[in-house]
């Protein structure tokens, strides 16, 4: 019995490996993706406005290259369609970044909103679910959103 629990905790502190870390980039990447889809998407329309400016983000939190962020944006495509709502991506971003990355990521969806210089009451209504989700400070969440309204 001693032996099963020495397994369970040894298992849940050994470092992970090369593979297991790659793989769980990878997760993150389509999490992040997702996210941004949905916020963006979100209104029923994905505009070219939106589109390019997820790849830019995209390719510059992740350093990937153009093919490989189109890539990335169609295998998040086929998980959202597979998806019933944005909480297990949520969930993992929430278990892998710290608060400042997932503040990262709350400025880079209002930059997808705001990509087309409008905010329609979906657009805004998914911007505070994320909030809620991602287990942000309000104050916070409102400064970010000035901040990128501000500079288009």
């Amino acid at each position: 019995m001693l032996d099963r629990f020495k397994k369970i905790f040894n298992k849940n502190i050994e470092p992970l490996s090369y593979e297991e870390k790659v793989d769980q980039e990878r997760k993150l990447e389509i999490a992040t993706c997702v996210v941004l889809l949905e916020a963006a998407s979100v209104d029923s329309k994905l505009s070219k406005e939106e589109l390019q400016k997820i790849i830019e983000l995209l390719k510059e939190k992740f350093q990937l290259s153009d093919s490989s962020v189109s890539e990335l944006i169609e295998t998040s495509k086929k998980e959202r369609e597979g998806s019933t709502g944005v909480w297990p991506y949520t969930h993992l971003i929430n278990e892998d970044l710290t608060i400042e990355e997932k503040y990262e990521l709350m400025g880079m969806i209002w930059k997808v909103i705001y990509s087309d210089k409008t905010l329609d009451e979906f657009e805004n209504y998914i911007a505070h679910e994320l909030l809620k989700l991602l287990n942000l400070d309000h104050n916070k969440f409102i400064e970010l959103k000035l901040k990128v309204k501000n500079s288009i």
